[in-house]
C-alpha cells in the first residue's frame, strides 16, 4: 500500500518560499502559472508542486526577461515536453520486453 503526503502552505508562507513579494506572487497566480485552492489571498492553499512550479517560473522570468504571460506559455510548454519525454520512457520500457536481445 502506497501512502501519499500533502503538504499545504498558506500565501505567505508560498510567498516565502518562492522568494517573492506578493506581487509577484499575484503574478503568478493571475497568468496561470499556479492556481491555489481557495477564493482569495488570504484563503489561498499552496501545495509543493505549486512552490516548485513558481519558483522555475520566476527563474525563467528574472533569466530570459520575459513578461509574466510568456513565462506561463513557456512553463506549460516544459511541462508538456517532461510529460511526453516521461511517457516516452514508460512507452520504451515496456516495448523492450518485446525485442529479443
Amino acid at each position: 500500500m502506497q501512502v501519499e503526503y500533502s503538504i499545504s502552505i498558506s500565501f505567505n508562507d508560498a510567498c516565502h518560499q518562492i522568494g517573492v513579494e506578493s506581487e509577484q506572487a499575484y503574478a503568478i497566480v493571475e497568468c496561470g502559472i499556479i492556481a491555489p485552492q481557495g477564493d482569495s489571498p488570504e484563503d489561498w492553499i499552496f501545495d509543493l508542486d505549486m512552490i516548485s512550479r513558481a519558483k522555475r517560473a520566476l527563474r525563467l522570468q528574472r533569466d530570459l526577461h520575459m513578461d509574466w504571460s510568456a513565462v506561463a506559455l513557456l512553463v506549460s510548454l516544459l511541462d508538456e515536453r517532461d510529460q511526453l519525454r516521461a511517457d516516452n520512457y514508460q512507452l520504451r520500457s515496456q516495448l523492450q520486453r518485446f525485442i529479443p536481445d
